[in-house]
């Protein structure tokens, strides 16, 4: 039976998960790297920043999304927030899958939009959270 405040919002009272980069928030973006299939998420998301020489990001840091998205032609990517020094993050996970010869992407409104040019709808992802 739903509640008083359910019936005056129109819908369940909950936490709804929501793609990570949905949703804009000021002082945090979120981007995309494709999964080198080679090592696990923790690897990858580590070596993405670890070796960028110099580093750019002064303050702040990156965190994971606890998601998985994969596009309609299954390749995998993995987003990551990062805040603070916004721009120095944003060079330094650039420089970082460059040399690791990973894509990335960015959620633009309905669709993702990947490095290489592709976009897709983001309703014909599939998507994990974790």
């Amino acid at each position: 039976m739903s509640s008083q405040m359910e019936k005056i919002l129109g819908g369940p009272i909950g936490f709804e998960k929501v793609i990570p980069g949905t949703v804009v928030r000021e002082g945090k973006e979120i981007v995309y790297f494709s999964d080198d299939g080679t090592s696990d998420f923790l690897t990858q998301f580590n070596r993405l920043t670890k070796d960028v020489s110099p580093r750019h990001a002064k303050q702040g840091g990156r965190t994971s999304q606890g998601c998985r998205l994969w596009l309609p032609d299954g390749t995998l990517f993995h987003p990551v927030g990062y805040h603070g020094d916004v721009d120095g993050w944003r060079k330094d996970i650039e420089c970082g899958a460059r040399q690791l010869n990973l894509l990335l992407a960015r959620v633009d409104g309905d669709r993702i939009v990947v490095s290489d040019g592709r976009s897709f709808a983001l309703a014909d992802c599939k998507v994990a959270f974790d």
